[in-house]
């Protein structure tokens, strides 16, 4: 769709309340592509930056202060600067910072994240979702000796060479739906990389399965979001991963639940413990650090044994088990915002109020929408969801493409001047509740996003 003649200018608020952050952005692109430290902060008409935060709000340079929805993407479950948290932090780093030695609180850590995860009985940490998912595709490879991967088209799963592929392209890239091809996103990957991995058809079990099944002898795992939240909100339809798990068992493919985005947020044992379901390996990060760099990946204790060199003197020790390091893995501070997280959140009220404010404000949204008179789709599972900016159905990733982006962006450059951040401006992202938002915030939100609703409706028909 291309917008009518009576189109405004969306973003003239937005720069009328951010000229302190228009000049650090200028300043910022002298040093940095794009003047931001990752692509996605990235969007027109240049980002704002932020100078402090607190609970559910961040405040900008320009003194604007706003309700969070964006929540660092994820990470900020319990609210920015939880008590609890900071607290941990600071003691930590009083004690002992990092020292490439193992320290007493990344057990405790990774203890607590196998007690908590029901398909990790040993587990690794990283630095990041992308570390996390590499190391765990690794790994799966040398545990069956083959080299494929398949995941989702449409899916995000970091940002190494063998994730980023078939995340985003067009139609004609693409080829049909019942069978994807696989397109690398973006350029400097080289293209052998795309003969590693194949492309399924997300809640499409017929063509799931003959793409596995063809793949089958190859295969040494599929790697998948329970929920794909990196197309906005795909729920699992229809049995989807019951039958992929079943399928994957029959076929001995290592099935991953890539769980950077929903590890820890969709409840205490996660998107597995909320769905019924059990991998055989995952990958978390974002909420497991409250706010901290932490990723990790973990599993059944035979893949998990794959990280160990031989003990056999005359095996060839340097190309016999699957390499997983890093310099910053299990930094003390970092655990200690992860452990003291993992604590609060076993609370039980914490996951009945994010997910009671998650519904307020994904049914809220739905409903303001529908009283502007605006096509609206809104999806969500528990505290995280996505506007779609259509009322066509959402079942699979292409159905997406139904949705309005430059819509979207217009409509979440409304709200944020009106004080409401509610994710970032691309159709393709998500936003969520935290444990510090109200009822109030949830309300204030609402009425912010019907006037950004009325403000973009019409234009685009």
């Amino acid at each position: 769709m291309s917008p009518g003649d009576n189109r405004h200018d969306h973003s003239r608020r937005l720069r009328e309340q951010t000229p302190r952050s228009e000049q650090l952005h200028e300043r910022a692109a002298e040093v940095t592509p794009l003047g931001v430290e990752s692509n996605v902060r990235s969007f027109d008409p240049y980002p704002f930056y932020v100078e402090e935060t607190s609970g559910s709000t961040v405040t900008d340079i320009d003194d604007n202060e706003y309700l969070d929805f964006l929540l660092a993407l994820g990470p900020i479950i319990l609210g920015h600067n939880h008590p609890d948290v900071t607290a941990a932090v600071k003691a930590q780093a009083e004690r002992a910072d990092l020292t490439a030695t193992p320290q007493r609180v990344a057990i405790e850590f990774m203890e607590r994240i196998v007690e908590m995860t029901p398909s990790i009985e040993q587990v690794r940490l990283a630095n990041s979702g992308t570390e996390a998912t590499m190391h765990a595709i690794r790994t799966a490879r040398s545990y069956t000796g083959n080299d494929l991967i398949a995941k989702p088209e449409g899916g995000y799963a970091g940002a190494h060479d063998y994730a980023l592929m078939s995340v985003y392209a067009d139609e004609d890239a693409l080829g049909p739906k019942e069978r994807p091809n696989t397109v690398s996103y973006g350029t400097g990957i080289p293209d052998v990389v795309e003969d590693t991995v194949v492309a399924i058809p997300f809640n499409d079990k017929e063509n799931t399965e003959a793409v596995l099944r063809e793949h089958a002898n190859d295969l040494a795992a599929v790697i998948i979001e329970p929920v794909m939240f990196s197309a906005g909100c795909l729920k699992p339809q229809d049995g989807y991963h019951e039958f992929l798990r079943e399928l994957t068992e029959e076929l001995d493919i290592v099935l991953i639940w890539d769980e950077v985005m929903t590890g820890f947020r969709l409840g205490p044992a996660s998107a597995q413990g909320r769905f019924g379901v059990t991998p055989d390996m995952t990958t978390f990060a974002k909420a497991a650090g409250g706010g901290y760099q932490v990723g990790g990946f973990g599993g059944k204790r035979e893949i998990m044994a794959e990280i160990e060199p031989p003990k056999d003197e005359d095996a060839e020790s340097w190309h016999s088990s699957a390499f997983h390091g890093g310099t910053y893995n299990g930094h003390p501070v970092s655990c200690a915002a992860g452990l003291a997280t993992l604590d609060v959140l076993q609370n039980e009220d914490v996951y009945e109020h994010i997910d009671r404010m998650g519904e307020r404000l994904f049914e809220g949204l739905q409903e303001v929408a529908d009283d502007v008179g605006l096509p609206v789709n809104v999806q969500y599972v528990g505290s995280m969801g996505q506007v779609y900016m259509t009322d066509h159905e959402i079942r699979h990733y292409r159905d997406t493409w139904h949705a309005n982006s430059e819509q979207y962006a217009d409509w979440w450059r409304e709200a944020a001047a009106g004080g409401a951040l509610f994710g970032n401006p691309m159709q393709s992202e998500r936003f969520f509740t935290t444990y510090t938002h109200t009822e109030e915030q949830i309300d204030r939100a609402l009425s912010i996003a019907e006037d950004a609703f009325d403000a973009v409706n019409h234009e685009y028909e």
